[in-house]
């Protein structure tokens, strides 16, 4: 048995003579029990699956092949196209049986003649619309007659067949899909409550420099979720000096921001480079980043009221431009409102990139080696969004200690192009990629189901027969689980349709045995 659809694997089963019949072998219970079972095979392709039955092959006689298709790239039958048998080795020469359309929507019926006698190699072909698909069955025996056929052993060592029937018919009615059990490379994770926030220097605050009114431009007044360009004036604040202000004042007061701003840009600078060199802290950096922005916005407002006495407060007002390309995350204030120095007015988030601020429990902070990413659900949508460092996301940093009031460790991710339903500061479960990986079988989350508390699968043994299988899990890598036992490489396990099987289970008479072709 091989480990995925590029080492197709083949089960080949000989049915009791109860189901001969069942199988248009043609068995009766008055028969003798010599009668030859047919031959049943399931087998893949990288693009299709081959489930076919077949009476043992008679030199001279015909034996009419039951073969069903399926397209593995949705699991919806084989409805048009042409199939050939072929027999061939042996020291004989190759034979060919065709038929030129299904019987019905993924059954197709050639019927084979074989003349040669002695062991051939048998294949099935497939040519259809957008598939293309060869099946190498291995080694088939011609038999002389018929007699000599009833007297051959069965296959033994043959896979067993699972207890659970679940026809072609009902797995070609969506949903159902299933795939083969193989080695992936997993991620280890740790759960963590997160808050999606605005980068660090992804927003900003617009405040009243002065105390004033505030007016809208000629394009309006600027309202929330409003996109919204650097640069770009959002209102107009007719300033209300205060009583006693003279030009001194307000030369001195620009001289100082002037002052302050300076030394805050070059203090930034020289943290930065420190930064670079691995000589301080980042957190040092980001003070520095934003008191440079403070002393900036600063020295602007001081630039606005000097100008705005300049000119005697009669003109148009203090221009109040986005600092920043972005949406208006929040507009607190209005038309004509009056404000004063300090007051919050206009908040502009860039959207494009965020953060995921997770708290890890202090019980998984050992485990943090170099986290490579998160995953959460979109709420509302039960998506899972992924982050990945080196893809769409980078690492910001893990906190260096252990909070005493929460016993929580922070990470801190960013994510560019994040889902337009997703919003600033909304809550959600995280799970943090440690660093850690291993290769291991795995299961899609769809694959399992909850049967009084075990965890359990379903297995595709052939064509049509199925197993319940309890497995044990163990860490989980965004909708994928860990198979500790009860799967091996190369087992096919349902990943859609699982719960029609558990039902096929639990009322086969519904479900029915077997075909009438």
């Amino acid at each position: 048995m091989g480990t995925d659809a590029a080492r197709p694997w083949l089960v080949v089963a000989c049915l009791s003579l109860a189901l001969t019949a069942g199988c248009g072998g043609g068995g009766q219970s008055g028969q003798p029990a010599a009668t030859p079972a047919p031959v049943v095979v399931t087998h893949y392709s990288d693009d299709a699956e081959l489930f076919v039955e077949f009476p043992p092959l008679v030199a001279g006689r015909s034996s009419t092949f039951a073969a069903h298709f399926t397209r593995l790239a949705d699991f919806s039958p084989v409805s048009a196209g042409m199939v050939e048998v072929r027999l061939s080795g042996g020291q004989a020469p190759p034979e060919r049986f065709r038929v030129r359309a299904p019987t019905r929507a993924g059954l197709f019926t050639p019927v084979v003649v074989p003349r040669a006698v002695g062991e051939r190699q048998l294949s099935v072909l497939v040519e259809s619309p957008g598939l293309s698909s060869r099946h190498e069955l291995g080694a088939i025996t011609v038999f002389a007659d018929a007699a000599a056929a009833a007297a051959a052993p069965g296959t033994a060592g043959a896979a067993p067949a699972g207890d659970i029937g679940f026809l072609k018919e009902q797995q070609w009615q969506p949903p159902f899909a299933h795939e083969a059990v193989r080695p992936r490379t997993l991620r280890e994770s740790v759960p963590a409550p997160a808050t999606v926030r605005a980068a660090g220097d992804g927003e900003f605050l617009v405040a009243a420099p002065a105390p004033g009114r505030l007016v809208g431009t000629a394009a309006g007044f600027p309202v929330i979720g409003q996109r919204v360009m650097q640069g770009q004036v959002l209102a107009m604040l007719v300033p209300r000096l205060g009583t006693g202000t003279d030009i001194g004042s307000l030369d001195a007061d620009l001289t100082r921001a002037r002052q302050a701003a300076i030394l805050a840009h070059a203090e930034r600078m020289r943290m930065e480079s420190l930064f670079a060199d691995e000589a301080v802290a980042e957190r040092r950096v980001a003070e520095a980043r934003a008191a440079d922005r403070i002393a900036q916005a600063q020295l602007r407002a001081a630039q606005q009221r000097q100008s705005a006495y300049r000119s005697g407060g009669t003109g148009a007002g203090i221009p109040l431009q986005a600092p920043m390309t972005g949406v208006l995350a929040r507009v607190p204030v209005g038309q004509g409102a009056t404000v004063a120095e300090g007051d919050a007015l206009f908040h502009v988030v860039d959207p494009t990139t965020l953060w995921l601020a997770a708290d890890v429990a202090d019980i998984d902070a050992a485990r943090l080696r170099s986290p490579t990413g998160a995953e959460f659900v979109l709420p509302g949508s039960g998506q899972i969004l992924r982050i990945d460092v080196g893809g769409n996301g980078e690492l910001i940093g893990v906190g260096g200690m252990i909070d005493p009031l929460s016993r929580t460790v922070p990470v801190i991710l960013s994510f560019t192009d994040p889902p337009a339903t997703l919003v600033l500061n909304q809550r959600v479960d995280a799970r943090i990629f440690t660093g850690t990986t291993r290769e291991a079988l795995s299961v899609p989350a769809s694959a399992l189901i909850d049967d009084g508390g075990a965890r359990v699968v379903y297995v595709q043994r052939d064509g049509e027969s199925f197993s319940r299988v309890v497995v044990t899990l163990g860490l989980r890598d965004g909708d994928r689980f860990e198979v500790l036992s009860g799967l091996a490489p190369g087992d096919r396990v349902v990943t859609q349709g699982a719960i029609r099987i558990r039902q096929a289970a639990a009322t086969p008479e519904a479900m029915g045995h077997g075909h009438a072709h």
